[in-house]
Parts: C-alpha cells; sequence; structure tokens
C-alpha cells in the first residue's frame, strides 16, 4: 500500500525539475509511472513534505530573511534592504520587508528616464500577502526593476513605509515622475513623500472605472483622444464633446480622478509620455511563477531573474556602435516613411512652418525650431523624439540626421551605464551567514478569507481574456445564481407552490390555512398603496441637464476645459 513516505521518495526529485506542478500531478505521476490507484490526500500529503525537503519550512522561512539579508550586505554593499517585525502576543512576528540593490539604484539614477512605475499583486503561497514593486524604463522603452518589497495588505502605512524607504534609496530625482492605479491607500501617499514629484495616474485603470458609471460611444470616441492629446486645445475641445453629452463627467473626473492622466499637462522634462502603468504589469506578469514560494526563496529569485535579465542587456548593448538606440531610430524612420509633407515654408535658419497631412487626413501646420528642439505641437518636448513635422524638416535638409536630435535619454551611453553595474551571485541558504537576532522570528498571523484561495484572480470586463461566464439556473432558467441557491419556492405542473424557506412567509401561509376553519370576519380595508414612480428616461434627463446644468466644482479639468 502507498505511503506518504513512498510518495515523498519519488516525488523529490521530480518536483525539483518541475517546481511549479500541482497534488494533481503528482498523483496522475505516480499513477502512470507505477500502475496503482493512489488518493488524491497521499499525493497532497506527499508533495508537501517534499517540497519541505527541498525549500525548507514555511516557519523557518522569516529568520532566514535576515540570514539572507546578511549575505546581500556581505556581496553587494551600499544596497538597501530594510526588514520589520512586531511584537503579537509576546512573539516577535514578521511584518515586511524592502529590497533596492545598488546596481539597481546605480542604473535607474545614470541610465533610465526619471519615470517610475508603482503597484502591487497578491502572493498566493502559504504567505498570502503583498508583492509592491517599484519599475522604471529604460531608453528602449524595457521594463527597469528599481526595488521591490512584501508585506501583509495594501493599506496608507505599509504604503507610506514603502514610499520613505524608496526615497532614502533612490533620494530627490530631478523632474522625477511617478505613476500609480487605484492602490488602496496610496492616493496622498506620493504627494507627502516625493513632495516635488509629478504624480501620474494610470489611464487604463481610470478608463475602466470610468466606464462603470458612463457608457456610450461618446466616452469611447473622446476620452481617450483627449488624454493622448498633447495640447490643451484639443483636449478642451475632446472634453467639451463629452461634457455636452454628460455634463456630470467633468465633475466625476474632478472628484475621483485627480491626479494628471493627460498628456496636455505632462512634463517636458521627464521625456516620458507613458499613460498607463504597464512597466508595473509587466513586471507582475514576469514574477507570477515566483508567488507561491517561501518568502527567503522568493526574495532571492526575483534577485536572481533581475540578474540574468541585467546580463543580458549589458551583452546586447556590446554589440551597437551607434550614438542612438538602434530601436529608436528604426521607429522614427518608419513614421518618416509614411509622412505626406504638403509644405515647408522656412522663416530662419532653425525655425520654419511646417504642413503635413495627419493620420485623419488633416492638414496641420506646425512651427518647429530646430535648435532648442521645440514644436508648437509639444510631442518633440514631452516624448524627447522628433515629431512628424521635425522629421518632415530634418529629411527635406541635406546633411542632417535624425539622431542628432534625439534625445541622450535614448542614446546607447545611457543604456550602457543602465546596466553596467553586475548583480553580485550568492551561494544557497546553507552558505548564507547565520544571524544572531537575540530572539526567533515567527510567522505572521495573517487573516484568511472563507473558501479556497484564489491563484488566478478574476479580470475585468474591459481586459483581453476577461471572465465573461455566465451562470444558467436549471430550475427558473435565469442567469446569475444556480438552482441550489434559488430562493423562491418550487412551482408544480398544476401551479401548485411550495412552503416558501422565509420564516414570515411561513408563518403567514400557516395562518391563512387556519383561518380558513373559522368564520370570516370583517377585516379592515387595506390603505392604497402608491405605485412607485417610472423611472425618468435617459434623454430626459440629458435634456434637463442641458436646459438646468448644475454648478460644477473650480478644478482643474474644469479650469482646462472652461477657461480662455
Amino acid at each position: 500500500m502507498a505511503t506518504q513516505g513512498w510518495a515523498t521518495e519519488r516525488l523529490g526529485d521530480w518536483l525539483k525539475r518541475h517546481p511549479t506542478k500541482t497534488p494533481t500531478d503528482c498523483k496522475d505521476k505516480l499513477e502512470v509511472d507505477y500502475g496503482i490507484k493512489l488518493k488524491y490526500s497521499k499525493a497532497w500529503s506527499g508533495m508537501k513534505v517534499a517540497l519541505e525537503q527541498i525549500h525548507g519550512k514555511y516557519e523557518e522561512s522569516f529568520q532566514l530573511l535576515f540570514n539572507w539579508a546578511a549575505q546581500i550586505a556581505k556581496s553587494s554593499p551600499g544596497s538597501h534592504v530594510q526588514i520589520e517585525v512586531e511584537m503579537v502576543e509576546g512573539k516577535q512576528r514578521f511584518r515586511r520587508i524592502f529590497v533596492a540593490l545598488k546596481p539597481y539604484i546605480d542604473g535607474f539614477l545614470e541610465g533610465c528616464r526619471p519615470f517610475i512605475g508603482i503597484d502591487a499583486s497578491c502572493l498566493y503561497g502559504k504567505y498570502r500577502g503583498q508583492l509592491a514593486s517599484a519599475t522604471g524604463i529604460d531608453g528602449h522603452n524595457w521594463l527597469y526593476h528599481i526595488a521591490y518589497a512584501i508585506f501583509d495588505t495594501e493599506n496608507e502605512d505599509n504604503w507610506t513605509w514603502f514610499m520613505q524607504q524608496l526615497h532614502i534609496a533612490i533620494g530627490d530625482v530631478p523632474n522625477l515622475v511617478i505613476c500609480t492605479d487605484a492602490c488602496k491607500g496610496l492616493e496622498k501617499v506620493v504627494g507627502a513623500i516625493f513632495l516635488n514629484a509629478e504624480n501620474r495616474e494610470c489611464m487604463r485603470h481610470l478608463y475602466q472605472n470610468f466606464m462603470k458609471h458612463y457608457t456610450g460611444d461618446v466616452f469611447t470616441d473622446h476620452l481617450y483622444p483627449a488624454a493622448r492629446s498633447y495640447t490643451k486645445g484639443m483636449f478642451k475641445w475632446h472634453m467639451k464633446k463629452i461634457f455636452d453629452f454628460a455634463p456630470g463627467t467633468i465633475e466625476y473626473l474632478d472628484t475621483h480622478h485627480s491626479r494628471l492622466w493627460y498628456k496636455s499637462s505632462f512634463s517636458e522634462n521627464s521625456k516620458c509620455d507613458a499613460l498607463t502603468n504597464n512597466v508595473s504589469e509587466s513586471f507582475n506578469a514576469q514574477v507570477k511563477k515566483f508567488k507561491g514560494l517561501l518568502l527567503h526563496e522568493l526574495v532571492d529569485k526575483l534577485r536572481e531573474l533581475i540578474m540574468e535579465k541585467r546580463y543580458l542587456r549589458k551583452k546586447l548593448a556590446r554589440q551597437w556602435h551607434d550614438r542612438i538606440l538602434p530601436n529608436v531610430i528604426k521607429e522614427l524612420n518608419l513614421i518618416s516613411n509614411h509622412l505626406t509633407v504638403l509644405k515647408v515654408s522656412v522663416s530662419d535658419d532653425d525655425i520654419a512652418e511646417v504642413t503635413i497631412v495627419d493620420q485623419w487626413n488633416n492638414q496641420k501646420r506646425e512651427t518647429v525650431d530646430l535648435q532648442n528642439h521645440n514644436c508648437s505641437c509639444r510631442e518633440w518636448q514631452v516624448t524627447g523624439k522628433p515629431c512628424r513635422h521635425a522629421l518632415a524638416w530634418i529629411l527635406s535638409n541635406r546633411g542632417m540626421k535624425i539622431e542628432d536630435y534625439v534625445h541622450e535619454y535614448y542614446s546607447v551611453a545611457k543604456f550602457k551605464k543602465a546596466y553596467e553595474a553586475r548583480v553580485e551571485p550568492i551561494p544557497d541558504r546553507s552558505q548564507w551567514p547565520e544571524v544572531d537576532l537575540g530572539f526567533t522570528v515567527h510567522q505572521p498571523l495573517l487573516g484568511r478569507g472563507l473558501g479556497r484561495p484564489k491563484v488566478q484572480r478574476i479580470r475585468g470586463c474591459m481586459e483581453k481574456r476577461a471572465t465573461k461566464k455566465k451562470v444558467r439556473c436549471k430550475r427558473c432558467g435565469g442567469l446569475g445564481h444556480f438552482q441550489k441557491s434559488y430562493k423562491e419556492p418550487e412551482v408544480g405542473q398544476d401551479g401548485e407552490r411550495g412552503p416558501c424557506r422565509n420564516h414570515f412567509c411561513r408563518k403567514r401561509t400557516i395562518e391563512d390555512d387556519a383561518g380558513t376553519s373559522q368564520p370570516q370576519v370583517n377585516k379592515k380595508k387595506k390603505k392604497k398603496t402608491t405605485t412607485a414612480k417610472k423611472k425618468t428616461p435617459v434623454k430626459k434627463k440629458l435634456k434637463r441637464a442641458k436646459a438646468n446644468p448644475p454648478p460644477t466644482a473650480v478644478t482643474s479639468i474644469t479650469k482646462l476645459v472652461f477657461d480662455p
């Protein structure tokens, strides 16, 4: 008869090679290899013991974090690793950890644009906390790892601590931009810690929240174009179209989305026009397979992942010998091949009027200043790469090269500086320094929700591969509930109804049955109940709103839309 120990011996080496396998996979493997029938519980318990032998015990992982931090301080001096514990019920328990190695910090400060995306995602191992990350963008528009942290929940206290540790690690970065989404407790923290930073909001999350309250083609056709407009004139035009259709949208955006989400107000110093926080989402996708590990292995796997990524990009940079990154030049050449230039009127050596046909087949005339890298469309100033109008004039002059007018953030030299410092390799946990804290670090006491923990999150309706499955009740045929959870009484073939499960309904039924055998008594007439008013149609609401528009608060978006 197969025992737990027998299953553990045969699964150990296999799980080392396939660490992401599930208990069902283990059960199937043992049944196929040995021709036996095995209970799921035996496979699960055997897999659990085998994983403990490979990775260690959950209770010991929090003490091993201090050993790992000591090894990092030894191999990579200057790194910022902070671990906090707290006294709970007379025991020192793990609370949170922050990691920012010196190569990450130096590379960001010397070779990347001053843009940081902040986000957090759930861990689905035995420790069901949050993995927070701070990520940047290099000149190639690739994800750059800066720092990461682990704490129990998303709240203002944890986010304040995370941003304080990040501020200690990178200091006051000039022209810094911090982009966040709808993280709980993060709304007020960024401005309190990074006083001079530009705080942006992820447009993708804003759009999802906005479409929950307002729907229609007007919002689809004008909200994203308004965010993408570099000039205030085009932003006002799109927002007025939205306001004319639904006046309450401006007040909603000012109240619930007061941070910057439109390019017309982006600063011209960061040279980054990212509307979304996709860099953070890319990080979450990279580390998805590590989220079930014990904490000491999780932080080390992240270090190993970043170490390998940095080396691959360092090797790639050695092959480039031009001034500007090849991908940037390729992108600008592709844009220039599809230009329709109507006229270039030169005003001075470096100043001209350029008229081109845009992607909507409209003629646009803008003023271009080559010496100051300036165009009246503002795209050149915000991105650091020549816009269509600048490219039209540059390519119409012999001897001018596109790469001479691209900002240094996109240079090969900056890219090499970002990945110049290497992440030092470290041995396994058996060779880490033993740290004597004078006490034992115990596991945190985390609250656990009802039901089986979810590994795959439920996707929103606006996301790709969204969860769109609808359930149908076999009893009533309705959507949104099962037969088991159906609350109404059953109806027979002849129309008879079963007793209701509700206590008050059942009591009323018993009284009615008892009253049939008694003489009838004159009952008081019930008062007529007024029927509920019908809802006002949407068209009437819109007409009333146009006739009597509500007073709007004086806020940033309101000023942009209505001020001359």
